[in-house]
């Protein structure tokens, strides 16, 4: 059976968005499922954050967006995670992302290169740039399933119809597979996380049943450059997206 592809997109940076990347790819490994981490940023964050190094003349995610395109075999590395391979990325991305505006179907630049290795694994993480850019579309499209962190913050819903509304030009109206997660969720600020399920109460059957409390082990992992699971296993953040992992096992399928 080929891999459930799961794309975490937003419009903004600052959502929790790359490291629900790394923490969820990482806990499907961990679960003994071969995860593949696409890292479509090109900041390359969860390339960093998991102390994946790129060295001079190693391809990244660059060469699969080249004409002609790289195999992604020879993209693909390993990380120190047992069951968990990355498509590591960095800022040469952008210079090449500027050209796939005037490809023909540059949507599906990405999911034709996957296809290669689909079969290999049964999840595929794609990290996207905190844009709606042409990046991103990439990773939606070749997208089963959407996530879409949303910050537990007023005004949290913005970009949201924006974010749907792309989905819906790549994926077609009646594509339904995403789902919404809170993230830096403070317990203590009731009026304000009451304030944020209210503008949200549209898309209440959306969001996941876990959220993403703050915690700061999960910043602490990512400059440490390891996975929460390796730097601070029992933290909250640790325990959150552990649940988060077995609700998208449920979903993903």
């Amino acid at each position: 059976m080929p891999a459930t592809t799961i794309a975490i997109a937003t419009h903004k940076g600052g959502t929790g968005k790359t490291v629900t990347s790394m923490a969820l790819s990482s806990s499907l490994a961990r679960a003994r499922k071969h995860t593949l981490l696409v890292d479509l940023d090109p900041q390359g964050h969860s390339t960093l954050g998991l102390g994946v190094e790129v060295k001079n003349g190693e391809q990244t995610l660059k060469e699969l967006f080249a004409e002609p395109p790289s195999s992604i075999s020879r993209v693909i590395k390993p990380t120190h995670i047992k069951g968990l391979d990355i498509v590591p990325s960095n800022i040469r991305v952008e210079r090449v992302a500027h050209s796939l505006y005037m490809r023909p179907k540059r949507e599906e630049i990405l999911r034709r290169a996957l296809q290669a290795v689909i079969s290999q694994y049964d999840f595929v993480v794609i990290d996207c740039p905190p844009s709606l850019g042409v990046l991103t579309e990439t990773g939606i499209a070749a997208a089963d399933f959407l996530i879409v962190p949303c910050l537990m913050e007023a005004r949290a819903s913005d970009g949201l119809v924006d974010l749907l509304e792309v989905v819906n030009v790549l994926k077609g109206d009646r594509f339904n597979r995403w789902h919404i997660l809170l993230t830096r969720v403070d317990s203590r600020k009731t009026i304000t996380n009451q304030a944020v399920l209210a503008s949200l109460e549209q898309w209440k059957s959306k969001i996941f049943k876990t959220s993403i409390p703050q915690s700061e082990p999960l910043n602490q992992a990512q400059i440490m450059r390891t996975d929460i699971f390796t730097f601070s296993p029992k933290s909250k953040g640790a325990l959150a997206y552990q649940a988060l992992s077995k609700e998208v096992l449920r979903y993903g399928k």
